[in-house]
């Protein structure tokens, strides 16, 4: 190397494409992993439900006979995972995720938005929504991402801000 020539460094990740690749993401996936800690003596629960993105929040319906209900109704917080399919996946170490710290809302039947979000998870999953909403033990709560992470590759990972990729992530 001479001495006017300096090292050339790699270009910053578009942010922009990034947050693109993310919304082609997450539109592909059906279904999120979520984990709570139902108190400081348990172990996390974890479970994996249906979920439609709307206003920028992820939305499940929720069973009280699944474990990780009720520490979500209680505690009000989660976190919540998505993950590319296995067998897309050419190499394990590199699969595409995202996770986040979420907060949760519940949304009562008697709430003006209820019918709308329900459609919405029908439309995507189909009639057994409309008999999961007529079971008491159901629950519509959205998962409002915060803090996260999403990669999607080796030495491509972005810290999030809900759905917002803030800025690449070093070390």
């Amino acid at each position: 190397m001479s001495s006017d020539e300096r090292p050339t460094r790699p270009e910053p990740p578009d942010l922009a494409e990034e947050e693109r690749r993310l919304a082609a993401f997450l539109a592909g996936q059906s279904a999120l992993v979520l984990a709570v800690v139902p108190d400081e003596e348990s172990l996390p629960e974890i479970g994996s439900l249906p979920f439609v993105q709307h206003d920028d929040a992820f939305w499940v319906l929720a069973s009280e006979l699944a474990a990780h209900t009720r520490p979500l109704l209680q505690r009000g917080v989660a976190r919540v995972a998505l993950m590319a399919d296995q067998s897309a996946t050419r190499n394990p170490f590199a699969r595409e995720r995202a996770h986040w710290a979420a907060r949760v809302e519940v949304v009562d039947r008697k709430d003006e938005r209820f019918a709308g979000i329900t459609a919405a998870l029908q439309k995507r999953h189909g009639n057994t929504v409309e008999l999961l909403c007529g079971l008491g033990d159901f629950h519509l709560l959205g998962l409002r991402p915060g803090a996260g992470r999403y990669v999607n590759g080796f030495g491509s990972a972005f810290e999030l801000d809900g759905l917002t990729v803030c800025q690449q992530r070093r070390r």
